[in-house]
């Protein structure tokens, strides 16, 4: 009968603990303090991130208001007979009803030609990211016709 081979699989002993050229030190190559300095620079930037969504939303919300409140006060500044700031008061209550806590200051601006009624709004958005110069507002401006009877010879 043939003999049976067995191999031995286990890993040769190793020489010591590896350490890197130049270090210097108890073996632990040279990273002592390497992860108190990725933090320091990590933290900032995941702070910022986190913070980041939020006035993602915030902002989105306070567009999202101060475009819908532009579309209220156009629509209420087009209708035939209309007086005059009709847009801009629509918008205003509009806001008053609908932005506290999103929106912390607004104007509104309203401007008739004989056509078209625009109304436009900027708003500011309140500051959750602590950044030196960083105020983030909304600014939007809605363009609607103005109602008016026509006649077939009359365009």
């Amino acid at each position: 009968m043939p003999a049976s081979r067995t191999q031995d699989r286990t890993a040769a002993p190793s020489s010591g603990p590896s350490v890197c050229p130049g270090a210097t030190g108890s073996g632990d190559g040279g990273e002592r303090g390497s992860s108190s300095v990725e933090f320091a620079i990590l933290f900032p930037i995941i702070v910022a991130l986190l913070l980041a969504g939020p006035q993602l939303g915030m902002w989105y919300f306070a567009r999202e208001a101060a475009e819908a409140a532009a579309q209220a006060g156009a629509r209420a500044a087009s209708v035939r007979g209309a007086s005059g700031g009709a847009g801009q008061q629509a918008a205003d209550t509009y806001l008053a009803r609908l932005s506290t806590g999103t929106i912390t200051r607004y104007s509104v601006t309203e401007e008739n030609t004989a056509t078209t009624v625009s109304v436009h709004i900027v708003a500011e958005v309140p500051n959750v990211i602590p950044l030196p110069g960083f105020s983030p507002t909304v600014d939007v401006t809605v363009v609607r016709g103005k109602e008016r009877f026509t006649t077939p010879d009359s365009p």
